[in-house]
């Protein structure tokens, strides 16, 4: 029986011991991804990045005649009003306008441009744009109408795409990044979880542990 006993109070002692160690270890990894979870990202990610018409310009070819591929051939026409309906209730710059006044072909190409865009994000893509047309047609000015009009065009294009591709990858970088958050926030929940069961097992292995020491005085 003291064979027995003594084997049982070193296994006891081991659990107990392997449970501090546990525990230490779940308290560090705690430390950590609360440290990680209150320490805010190194770069923030604008869920609108900027694209200035210079870098736009700069992206397309710049001599007559030679935006044909990035143009979007059109039927010119004299429509006095702006049908844009995914640009309602925000501004849209004159620059801007006169194009979608003077191309009806532009209007469904900007509705279909702004289905891609968040709504707090469209007056900044409206703004931009029509720094792009200003840019791209002051720079065409001495040129002929037609190719003027196609380079605005391919500077339009040019702008849009680009543009939308930086607000998709935005957006999923931000998706990542709360990801992780909940993440992390999942994994300190898990770990808390950890730590409450070991801290038990701990006082069942202490009271265990007196209670044998104290029957054992007895005994004695």
């Amino acid at each position: 029986m003291k064979i027995a006993d003594k084997l049982e109070k070193r296994l006891l002692g081991m659990a107990h011991l392997l449970c501090l160690i546990a525990l230490v270890g779940a308290m560090l990894a705690m430390i950590v991804l609360t440290f990680a979870l209150a320490v805010p990202e190194k770069t923030a990610v604008s869920a609108d990045p900027p694209l200035s018409a210079s870098d736009v310009l700069a992206s397309i070819p710049g001599s007559e005649a030679a935006n044909d591929a990035l143009s979007n051939d059109s039927a010119n026409g004299g429509s006095p009003t702006v049908n844009v309906p995914g640009a309602a209730g925000f501004l849209i710059p004159g620059p801007l306008r006169t194009v979608l006044n003077q191309d009806n072909a532009s209007q469904p190409l900007l509705e279909a441009w702004l289905t891609s865009v968040p709504l707090a994000d469209r007056q900044q893509f409206l703004d931009e744009l029509s720094e792009v047309v200003a840019r791209a047609t002051q720079r065409a000015a001495s040129w002929e109408w037609d190719n003027r009009e196609r380079y605005v065009a391919a500077a339009m294009n040019q702008y849009a795409r680009v543009k939308i591709e930086r607000i998709g990858a935005a957006q999923s970088t931000i998706r990542a990044a709360r990801g992780r958050s909940e993440q992390l926030g999942s994994s300190l929940g898990t770990l808390l979880a950890l730590a409450g069961f070991l801290v038990l097992l701990l006082l069942l292995t202490a009271i265990e542990r007196n209670t044998r020491h104290r029957a054992g005085d007895q005994a004695a």
